[in-house]
């Protein structure tokens, strides 16, 4: 990971650009965060490619194609945009290194963690060719790993550049080493093209070298084409399968359904990834680089020193010795730990007697990276690890867990005893809320945003470009409205629905037809979730602004410049409150006036209202409790990582952290 230089973008689309991830013959590769905080990998083709009107047409269908793959094992496609001036292509970002990285650091994986790995490979090439896809470029480098299992990343857009005409005279697209020999030859390539560079990656992976030796590309050409692999330092168990991979003849390679059973033995694939499936030293730990904070400016800045010192944070806090991640946030401005890390970790100043302190903590295998929901003695958290969990909001503990086909960025909807929650796997889910049974399944053709459940009726954008209405209690569709571009969470007042779209409207629709009502067209995205009150909407644009309309109308009353805005709005009592960079705004509701600002040290997400104050999650690692009036800060609460958005209730509040934890805080 690598700070942005000079001639990279602030901003692709909707999402702030942070960090180069690497680059590649197709374009370079940036972290980027989306107004909510989610974090992508966005790949932004290379300038050469824009002039070809052939190029963009391909690309727009394979990018249409890749968003059918929503294998676990893949990094489903997020967002993209082929008729930008750049086209570009945004996916979910993977906390881990590369297999070549790890292989290169720590050597050759044990058998166990090989057989895991190729189960997982086989799972998310079973999604892949189910797409009409074929990889063409499947390596080492094109397979990440995290603590839940690898992905594979990169699918369906390697052939762009077969067909583009922009290649050197000569070259074949692909990898050598890893490219099939009928690939090589530019003979017809199937599905079972990718079967030998999975054996090609396996091989690797169990030896930390190539089977074909390291030489020239047309040397090592060569020798996949004519020569055998060497596998003698493969485990014995594996030399058969993968040399049955690496056989010259498409046909006699196995099939995919023959290799996950040779791999897995016929037990389920999860039962090789458990906890533990990666070698050491990377099982049980942080495998991600540390992350920047996302910048308010093309300027690279140094790490923010947060608005209090931290603490010297001790092994024992978490139970578990302390991360990469968590050196990076102790290290800026520490202090002894005196009694603050005793207090796990809280940091009160002037807050009620023992408000902020940690009630519990509840481990994941991702991240929440949206808001929980609480309703009775439950609190349900979404995780990007593909899991909605239930738990019981006194101590934390566990009451039923449901995982999903894919990653989830969204918040649950929680009404009349059922949660609903849309996932990267393009599903909308309607659970019993107090067993985790699976009421109904309704399918859209991209990734679903938070749902809003109102007068019988589940409303819910999706990445297909579609606001849907569907029966809360049935799962039907009602009817669904189609917007330009990726619709996203919706508001629902009266009788209308808003909902903002990365094609720069705002759009209210009829809640009970459907039909458009009127449409609000901002500079740019808007991808948050608008606040309806007193007759306004409010919501925030990529372009910088929080604007107010008329509910009614559609007309602009007034627009806020003051930052860029990076949050929903929230409501209370005449303000609104919003994030923009490392500020969080109150303005006047009616008027857009400032009313108050406060200064954190990292990006701010969506804040929550509760009573008399406001909590506010910061990539700076704290949980911010402010005086909803004046901003006064009351305590702050000191994680180990980047806080997220929080939701509250009387006497605790709910966030998700980096750590890959739910916490609980005392208020």
């Amino acid at each position: 990971m690598e700070p942005l230089g000079p001639d990279d973008p602030a901003g692709v689309g909707p999402y702030r650009l942070v960090a180069q991830l690497g680059s590649g013959g197709m374009g370079r590769v940036y972290l980027g965060y989306s107004p909510s905080g989610r974090k992508v990998a966005i790949k932004v083709i290379r300038p050469e490619y824009v002039q070809d009107p052939a190029f963009r047409q391909r690309f727009a269908r394979e990018v249409i194609a890749s968003r059918a793959v929503s294998g676990f094992f893949t990094a489903g496609v997020v967002d993209a945009d082929p008729e930008g001036p750049r086209p570009w292509l945004a996916t979910a970002y993977i906390p881990g290194p590369s297999l070549q990285r790890a292989v290169q650091k720590s050597g050759p994986f044990p058998e166990r963690s090989v057989r895991a790995l190729g189960a997982a490979l086989v799972e998310a090439l079973t999604a892949i060719h189910g797409a009409s896809l074929i990889h063409r470029d499947l390596k080492p480098a094109n397979v990440l790993l995290a603590q839940d299992g690898p992905r594979v990343i990169d699918f369906g857009i390697s052939r762009l550049c077969e067909h583009s005409g922009l290649t050197l005279t000569g070259t074949t697209i692909g990898s050598p080493g890893y490219m099939s020999p009928e690939q090589i030859q530019g003979f017809r390539v199937e599905p079972s093209s990718d079967v030998f560079s999975l054996g090609s990656v396996l091989a690797y992976a169990a030896t930390g070298t190539s089977t074909f030796g390291e030489a020239s590309v047309p040397a090592l050409l060569y020798r996949v084409v004519n020569e055998q692999p060497d596998l003698q330092a493969v485990p014995t168990g594996l030399r058969d399968l993968i040399g049955r991979c690496l056989a010259k003849q498409p046909a006699d390679r196995p099939e995919l359904p023959a290799l996950m059973h040779a791999l897995t033995g016929g037990r389920p694939p999860v039962e090789l990834l458990a906890p533990g499936w990666l070698p050491e030293p990377w099982h049980g730990e942080d495998t991600a680089p540390a992350l920047p904070d996302a910048p308010t400016s093309t300027t690279a800045q140094p790490v923010p020193v947060p608005p209090h010192p931290l603490p010297d944070l001790p092994e024992d806090v978490l139970g578990r010795p302390v991360g990469r991640r968590r050196v990076l946030y102790t290290a800026v401005g520490a202090l002894a730990a005196g009694g603050a890390a005793a207090a796990g970790w809280a940091l009160s100043r002037g807050g009620p007697s023992g408000a902020g302190a940690r009630r519990w903590r509840f481990a994941t295998t991702g991240t929440v990276l949206s808001y929980p929901r609480v309703a009775g003695d439950l609190v349900y958290a979404a995780s990007n690890d593909g899991t909605l969990y239930a738990l019981d909001t006194a101590d934390g503990r566990r009451r039923w867990a449901y995982t999903t086909g894919a990653a989830i960025g969204s918040a649950p909807a929680v009404l009349g005893g059922s949660v609903y929650l849309g996932g990267d796997d393009r599903m909308l889910y309607a659970f019993d809320a107090r067993s985790g049974a699976v009421r109904w399944r309704f399918t859209t053709q991209g990734i679903v945003h938070t749902p809003v459940v109102t007068g019988g009726v589940a409303y819910v954008g999706s990445a297909d470009h579609r606001l849907y209405a569907v029966d809360a209690a049935t799962g039907r569709r009602r009817w669904a409205f189609t917007a330009g571009n990726d619709t996203h969470s919706p508001a629902v007042s009266g009788e209308s629905v808003y909902v903002g779209s990365s094609d720069t409207n705002l759009y209210a629709v009829d809640a009970a037809t459907g039909e458009k009502r009127w449409a609000f067209t901002t500079r740019g995205a808007v991808s948050g979730i608008p606040a309806v009150a007193s007759g306004l909407v409010h919501f925030g644009s990529t372009d910088g602004g929080l604007y107010a309309v008329d509910a009614g109308t559609g007309k602009q009353v007034w627009r806020f410049d003051g930052a860029s805005v990076g949050s929903s709005p929230a409501i209370a009592r005449g303000l609104v409150y919003v994030g923009g960079g490392k500020a969080l705004h109150a303005l006047e509701a009616a008027t857009g006036k400032t009313v108050w600002t406060f200064m954190a040290a990292g990006d701010v997400h969506t804040p929550a209202v509760a009573g008399p104050v406001v909590y506010v999650g910061s990539d700076d690692s704290r949980l911010y409790a402010l005086e909803a009036a004046t901003g006064k800060e009351l305590w702050s609460f000191l994680a180990p990582a980047p806080v997220h958005s929080p939701a509250a209730t009387q006497d605790t509040v709910y966030f998700g952290c980096d750590d890959s934890a739910l916490y609980a805080v005392r208020l």
